[in-house]
């Protein structure tokens, strides 16, 4: 029996995409956005998988299957296929290896599925340089110093009860809820 060397184009831009794109003639990881540099950020894996794909004549076995990929930054990548004799029912996905020799059944079908994994890069992500002062004040909030933090003295506007010779009565109505959470009251000269 001869064996005999079948090369099968794909067509990559057809078939099931999970975080992953055909651009550029490429499959590619989508971009989900960049970092604070501008470097993309893409997911930590994705896959694709390819339409079935009709085997005209039947084959007694397969001896293996290769591959031949150009790779394109630092993604690490595998490679599966599997067969079917009727193109719905489906034997397991097995990985093509340089030295595969996995022997399968007669089959009509073929499908092919491509995983890739992203390599892992630490990424700059700025918040805000709070340079500009008073940008995030609110009535708890305040960032007048150059950064973020939550206020620890509040003002309150007082009511005038009385005026006395030497001065004036401020009275403020403070509920028993809030009561727990003062820890000093100072008053100053107005």
């Amino acid at each position: 029996m001869a064996i005999q060397e079948i090369a099968l184009d794909i067509d990559l831009s057809i078939g099931v995409f999970k975080d992953t794109i055909y651009q550029a003639q490429k499959l590619k990881l989508r971009e989900l956005s960049q970092d604070a540099d501008g470097n993309s950020i893409y997911p930590a894996n994705g896959s694709w998988e390819s339409t079935p794909i009709r085997i005209q004549d039947k084959i007694a076995s397969f001896k293996g299957v290769a591959a031949s990929v150009d790779i394109a930054g630092g993604a690490a990548y595998k490679i599966y296929w599997s067969t079917s004799e009727d193109g719905f029912e489906w034997g397991a996905y097995e990985e093509i290896s340089a030295n595969s020799a996995v022997s399968k059944s007669p089959a009509k079908y073929a499908k092919v599925k491509i995983e890739i994994v992203a390599e892992k890069e630490y990424s700059n992500f700025y918040i805000d340089d709070f340079k500009e002062k008073g940008k995030y004040n609110n009535s708890f909030v305040e960032s007048d110093s150059g950064s973020l933090g939550l206020k620890k003295t509040y003002q309150l506007n007082m009511e005038r009860a009385s005026d006395t010779p030497a001065g004036m009565v401020l009275r403020q109505k403070i509920e028993n809820t809030k009561f727990k959470k003062l820890d000093g009251i100072r008053v100053s000269k107005g």
